[in-house]
């Protein structure tokens, strides 16, 4: 995630709606952070090793940012590798600092926007494709997003015919969003459905909750990832999505 200046580098199974009741009880609970919004970044390579390769859940890829890949933190601690575990999905996290549907991730670690990290993908095979919407494309010309935007989800398509398509919308810190952030997040609505995807919305999940950030302002902590898990299982459920 990022602002209007990029920071430095830095999962077959019903999700039912008692899901819900059960993370948000453990976030109402206080879990205790096992890493600190001060802990040492972990490197994250262009996708990170699964973690569940025994599992007998779906195949999923996630194509993302630094917040969906989990930057500051350990690569499990992310959202996706938190709700993988939960699922038991087989999951590949091609999530790269930086990167956006436009924009180019960090150097070090993928040299890429979205477009190549769905072409590395490939390989996995994946019975689902989530596609997070990024703040990392703020600033691009709408149009160009939009356009680009069409452009990735029918190569996903084109490249992973039987895969289905989950397109995020974008994700912000505690504060209120910029408002080109709903125009990104819209390009990734328009076009997850227009090629007979899916769209859902997890809105603001780290809204009104500074101590659930780094101190970048930018990344969330171990809490702040919880959070959004959270809020992508009641996403999930809201919309009767089933895996």
């Amino acid at each position: 995630m990022t602002r209007s200046v990029r920071p430095a580098p830095a999962r077959r199974r019903t999700v039912l709606v008692a899901l819900t009741a059960v993370v948000a009880a453990g976030l109402l609970a206080g879990c205790t952070e096992s890493t600190s919004a001060a802990a040492p970044a972990t490197p994250h390579p262009s996708a990170t090793t699964r973690a569940w390769d025994h599992a007998p859940g779906e195949r999923i890829v996630v194509i993302g940012d630094s917040i969906t890949a989990g930057h500051g933190l350990t690569p499990e601690q992310a959202w996706p590798s938190l709700l993988a575990r939960t699922e038991r999905w087989q999951l590949t996290n091609f999530s790269c600092d930086g990167a956006g549907v436009v924009a180019e991730g960090d150097a070090d670690e993928c040299a890429s926007a979205y477009p190549t990290l769905v072409r590395r993908a490939v390989d996995e095979r994946p019975q689902v494709v989530f596609i997070q919407a990024s703040s990392n494309d703020l600033g691009e010309d709408d149009a160009v997003v939009k356009s680009q935007t069409d452009q990735l989800v029918a190569e996903v398509h084109r490249l992973l015919p039987e895969a289905r398509v989950v397109g995020l919308s974008a994700i912000w810190n505690e504060q209120a969003p910029p408002a080109q952030l709903a125009k990104i997040s819209h390009a990734m609505h328009r076009a997850a459905r227009k090629d007979g995807g899916t769209y859902v919305d997890i809105g603001d999940p780290l809204r009104g909750h500074a101590d659930w950030m780094q101190s970048d302002d930018v990344h969330p902590t171990v809490r702040g990832q919880r959070a959004i898990e959270a809020s992508v299982i009641e996403s999930f459920a809201r919309d009767r999505l089933r895996f």
